[in-house]
């Protein structure tokens, strides 16, 4: 887990240990070793600390008692189901927004998106979609022009991503960039009703998607209770 760049210590070292656990580097249910990151990367202790701050408030690390130390986040079916409950409820609110707050240069960009999104699944070129498809999830946030939205909407992408980590499926982005069609063409005819239903079908699609996928029970507790 190296160190590079030129950003600040502290932000560095977050973006590391969130890469590390969004990727599996650092499994859920780990224990997040400070003494021995510290070591790891020669660095002190105190941004080591501050990351683990900011990674417990995104809900990626947990402190389940101070005797225990922090860990990576377990995963579990029944939270993974919440997560989506969240993202749709969340996303489908957003999208109504934006059906009319949304300005002309915003739809451009989302526009954008979408057709890099769609030229690169012609053309079978995977490597850029996931980025691709955060950004244009958090356009339609940005579109909103609430804060607090758009904090929202990263912060359950982030959660997303890490269950992704437990699912074994091959990305099915033709529909997404169907879908995410859908949803454009009602933003352009500022449709809040058609924008928001759009919106909470995609992630509900989502959903089942990843629920018919293998999930892998050593990194998600597939207890439903």
């Amino acid at each position: 887990m190296a160190l590079a760049g030129f950003q600040t210590k502290a932000d560095l070292v977050y973006e590391r240990l969130r890469d590390a656990i969004l990727t599996g580097e650092l499994r859920p249910g780990e224990r997040v070793n400070i003494d021995a990151l510290s070591r790891e990367l020669g660095i002190s202790k105190i941004p080591l600390r501050e990351a683990v701050q900011r990674l417990t408030a995104q809900g990626l690390v947990v402190q389940p008692n101070p005797h225990a130390g922090a860990q990576v986040a377990p995963l579990s079916l029944r939270e993974m189901r919440g997560v989506y409950l969240a993202r749709g409820a969340l996303e489908g609110l957003a999208a109504r927004v934006a059906a009319t707050t949304v300005s002309d240069a915003e739809l451009a960009e989302l526009q954008e998106l979408h057709e890099q999104m769609r030229q690169r699944c012609t053309a079978g070129d995977t490597s850029e979609l996931s980025a691709l498809n955060r950004r244009f999830h958090a356009g339609i946030a940005d579109a909103t022009h609430y804060a607090t939205l758009r904090e929202l909407t990263d912060l359950t992408l982030l959660r997303v991503q890490h269950y992704r980590v437990g699912v074994r499926v091959e990305p099915a982005w033709g529909q997404v960039v169907t879908e995410h069609a859908a949803i454009l063409d009602a933003l352009r005819r500022r449709d809040a009703d058609r924008a928001e239903m759009a919106a909470r079908d995609h992630v509900e699609w989502q959903l089942g998607v990843e629920l018919r996928a293998t999930l892998d029970p050593s990194l998600i507790d597939l207890d439903d209770d």
